[in-house]
């Protein structure tokens, strides 16, 4: 499970989301409409990591890790959009800026390293 490089990014993006959530006040600042909002780097950081055991289903890793990358994409232009750009910088947010581009970064290392593993299952397929 975690000798794949593609487990350790994703493992990384689960513990970063995670401490988000419990550390960084600044991304609930900035979603003062909607409450329930705050909760959405937990339950990403939940789906990453369900996703790290479905290491034998790599279709199914592949689009749960998409699913995750455009729900972290929204997240990140919603509280960019919410909080205002300028006041991030002014309010010294930018902590919670370098969350969204680490786990941007860690879901794409990890789904290029399972598109190379699938690769690599498919090219031995076709020598059997």
């Amino acid at each position: 499970m975690l000798q794949r490089i593609q487990s350790i990014y994703l493992f990384f993006y689960a513990i970063l989301a995670a401490l988000c959530f419990w550390t960084f006040p600044s991304i609930n600042e900035g979603m003062n409409a909607i409450n329930e909002v705050r909760y959405t780097p937990l339950g990403l950081s939940l789906l990453v990591f369900l996703s790290i055991f479905l290491f034998t289903k790599r279709k199914i890793q592949l689009r749960l890790i998409q699913l995750v990358f455009v729900a972290h994409s929204i997240f990140a232009v919603c509280y960019v959009y919410g909080i205002g750009f300028i006041k991030m910088i002014e309010k010294n947010h930018l902590s919670s800026g370098i969350f969204f581009v680490l786990g941007l970064l860690f879901l794409g290392l990890a789904h290029r390293a399972i598109k190379k593993d699938e690769a690599l299952i498919r090219s031995l397929d076709r020598l059997r």
